[in-house]
Order: structure tokens, then C-alpha cells, then sequence
């Protein structure tokens, strides 16, 4: 079974497989610190999986950056921007994937390395922008969201936009300028 029918078990609830389990034991997850709020971290232990799991999106620049950290401490097979697998040490395991969508590259990624985490988190990662996955769109005619556009922005836009602050989110307006229309749909998806 590859890595997302395991991540799709895992996220609908399914019992997990024997060897994803197997793969990430309680005794080899060191405690963590506070991570940063994004990308977004999910605690499998309840379900048996001792690791940490995140799906993100991000630029071909920055996940070139991912796979120079998953090199720090795993040692790749192979370079290619897009690729997926499993690695392991004597104590920590990591589940990957990384593919092109939605004009960007889609990274999962299950593991039990906290040092892995960490180094992902000093990247400062940021979704592409919402205007450059999907350049036709009309921020002033969406409305309610729907198909692709509504599960990339719940997905891999909203879970950034929301736990970013008032100055990291005009930073990133700032870093990629866009018309007023975008700005005011942004605006009101922001927290209070």
C-alpha cells in the first residue's frame, strides 16, 4: 500500500496498518518542542502511530530547500524535485512524498523526527499565493468556495492564512503584491 492510502487510513479514522504502526513506536518519539503554526503538525499517537504528519504547498524553490533538510537527516536515493518513499534509522522513520499540483508541489510527510520538524520549520515556509494557483479566478465573484479551489484552500492556503499575524500576513502581501480585490477577500478571511 503506498503512502497515501496509509495517510488516508490514518486521517478517515481507519485502523492502521500493522507496518505503518510498526514503523513509528512509542519509544522512539522524542518529546517535542512547540512547533511553529505552520506548516501544520498532526499527532498520530492516538492512533497507534507515534509520529507527526503535515501536507503542505509550496514552491519548486522552497521544496528544493524540503529535500536539502530531509538530507540532513535521511539520506535520499535520489535528488528529484518529485519523488516518495520510506527511510529509516536505527530510531527514526519518515514517509514522504513530493508531487506537482496545482502549479506548485505538494508535500506529505509522516515522521518521527523531531530534528526533521524543527529544520522544516526554520525554512518559514509559505503557500503560493492564491492568485498564482489559480490566475482566471475573480476574488469578487467566489463567493463560497467550491471543488479544486475550495480543497486547495482549506487545505494548503487557510490553515497558513489563519495562524499567521497581523504582520506575517502583511509581509506576505507585501512579498507577493497583488490587486485590491484579493486583498479584500484575504481580509476577510483573516482572524479578528
Amino acid at each position: 500500500m503506498n503512502i497515501f492510502k496509509r495517510i488516508g487510513a490514518v486521517l478517515t479514522g481507519a485502523k492502521p496498518e500493522h507496518a505503518l504502526a510498526r514503523d513509528y513506536p512509542q519509544n522512539n518519539l522524542l518529546s517535542a518542542p512547540a512547533f511553529a503554526n505552520y506548516p501544520q503538525k498532526a499527532y498520530l499517537g492516538d492512533q497507534g502511530i507515534f509520529a507527526y504528519r503535515m501536507e503542505f504547498m509550496v514552491t519548486e524553490a522552497d521544496a528544493r530547500r524540503i529535500l536539502n533538510t530531509l538530507n540532513t537527516e535521511f539520506d535520499l536515493m535520489s535528488q528529484d524535485m518529485f519523488q516518495e518513499g520510506h527511510l529509516a534509522t536505527p530510531t527514526q522513520s519518515i514517509h514522504f512524498s513530493l508531487r506537482p499540483e496545482f502549479g506548485g508541489v505538494r508535500v506529505a510527510i509522516v515522521t518521527n523526527s523531531v530534528k526533521l520538524l524543527e529544520g522544516i520549520d526554520a525554512l518559514a515556509l509559505e503557500p503560493p499565493p492564491p492568485w498564482a494557483i489559480f490566475p482566471e479566478a475573480d476574488p469578487s465573484a467566489l463567493g463560497s468556495l467550491q471543488g479544486p479551489m475550495a480543497y486547495w484552500w482549506d487545505w494548503f492556503f487557510l490553515p497558513f492564512w489563519t495562524t499567521a499575524n497581523a504582520s506575517k500576513r502583511q509581509r506576505y502581501l507585501a512579498a507577493h503584491p497583488t490587486d485590491q480585490e484579493w486583498v479584500d477577500f484575504l481580509m476577510l478571511h483573516s482572524p479578528s
